[in-house]
């Protein structure tokens, strides 16, 4: 049973009006996958394709009622018994699977705060399977270069961390204690991920979208954020006046 089951975990309905009264420009750590985009649900519902789940954002809601995602200190994919794991797998790895994909509600968030200079630093950090994409996945840069790499007042970057099988390789934690160990929070869905950097002690507030599915596997000291689809578009990126 893991050991954080019955502690109380706090929740808050809004990232954007829990950072927004900050004394100081955050510095932030953001992973991309099921935090700025829907990765495992939306690669499920486009091969499900259920006439009765057109609206995306319903099928999202019931997806993170079902634990259906197995967590590793390196990513996480749809459980191995699920009936369209191959096709779904299939789907994420599609050319244009990012152009497509919606954006989340902390991603909307996260650009309110940048617009309104409460941001010094935002570092997305995403890992890629060395074994299917041997420079770092030209799709996350291309949706990035389009999104949040257009902000200019702030120091923006994506930074994709390359790891050759589920054991082996840097993973997001190793790189965050090494590099941002000095930073104010990091948002990242990643049970593990979570948990790593809340135990080292770097006073870093660690936030996670609040997926009931798996709420039960963080950490009680991560603070988790409803998390839901948006009507945010790239277009609303093409300025950070």
């Amino acid at each position: 049973m893991n050991e954080h089951l019955n502690k109380k975990r706090k929740t808050i309905d809004c990232l954007y009006f829990h950072f927004k009264n900050v004394p100081k420009k955050l510095k932030i750590v953001c992973d991309w996958d099921e935090v700025i985009q829907p990765h495992e649900p939306y690669a499920l519902w486009k091969v499900i394709n259920n006439p009765s789940e057109k609206d995306f954002s319903q099928f999202f809601k019931g997806f993170w009622k079902e634990a259906t995602i197995e967590y590793s200190p390196y990513g996480s994919r749809l459980r191995t018994d699920n009936l369209f794991v191959k096709e779904q797998v299939g789907i994420k790895n599609s050319l244009d699977f990012y152009q497509q994909a919606p954006f989340l509600t902390i991603a909307k968030e996260l650009l309110k705060l940048v617009k309104e200079d409460k941001v010094e630093r935002l570092i997305f950090l995403s890992a890629y399977d060395k074994r299917k994409f041997s420079n770092g996945d030209p799709r996350k840069k291309e949706i990035f270069k389009e999104t949040f790499g257009r902000l200019k007042r702030i120091k923006c970057c994506l930074e994709l961390i390359g790891f050759d099988s589920e054991k082996k390789g840097i993973n997001k934690a190793d790189w965050i204690k090494k590099n941002a160990f000095d930073f104010d929070a990091v948002i990242d869905d990643n049970p593990n991920i979570c948990k790593s950097i809340v135990e080292a002690n770097l006073n870093i507030i660690v936030c996670a979208p609040h997926y009931p599915a798996v709420e039960n596997q963080h950490h009680e000291k991560v603070l988790l954020v409803k998390t839901s689809t948006s009507d945010l578009k790239k277009e609303n990126f093409r300025t950070d006046s």
